[in-house]
């Protein structure tokens, strides 16, 4: 098992999931190893040709890994593909990407496309001259509390006519 495989298995332990979408080109080892671990685990492969016309007829999962997915399809499809997994389909999940360069900048799913979906870099790793690219979503941590964000700080009526923002 290679050190991306690791990594996913380590975060499918964190996450310990009892459903499991996983959207790959090739069986991954990571999900054998957390099946050997955890029995009672659901697993639903599907390759990325086909995901978004599967995804239609699937409910929700507790996690989902995308595998090899996004250098089988172009940009446009990738997002369509990740927004609806975020939106519909589960509320944590984790995204492998090859690239030639360490930011995504040779014809590949550029970083800021990757980012303006809400996911976050994960781990980045050179294996053998080639990087590869770790990404997850977590709704839990998406968009932290923020000390001015909350009812407190919205308007203070005593101040109302007293000063102009």
């Amino acid at each position: 098992m290679n050190l991306v495989q690791e990594i996913l298995f380590e975060l499918l332990q964190a996450a310990e999931p009892r459903s499991l979408l996983c959207v790959a080109d090739t069986p991954l080892s990571s999900v054998h190893q957390y099946k050997a671990h955890v029995d009672e685990c659901d697993v639903v492969s599907i390759p990325p040709e086909s995901a978004l016309e599967a995804l239609t007829q699937m409910g929700r999962f507790d996690y989902a890994l995308l595998c090899g997915a996004l250098e089988m399809l172009d940009p446009q499809a990738n997002s369509a593909l990740v927004a609806r997994i975020r939106d519909m389909h589960c509320h944590r999940f984790a995204v492998t990407c090859r690239h030639q360069d360490a930011h995504h900048r040779k014809d590949d799913w550029s970083e800021p496309q990757i980012l303006s979906l809400a996911l976050r870099l994960h781990r980045r790793i050179d294996l053998d001259g080639v990087w590869h690219s770790i990404y997850t979503y977590d709704i839990d941590s998406y968009n932290p509390e923020r000390e001015w964000n909350n009812p407190d700080s919205w308007a203070n009526p005593g101040n109302f006519r007293r000063y102009r923002w």
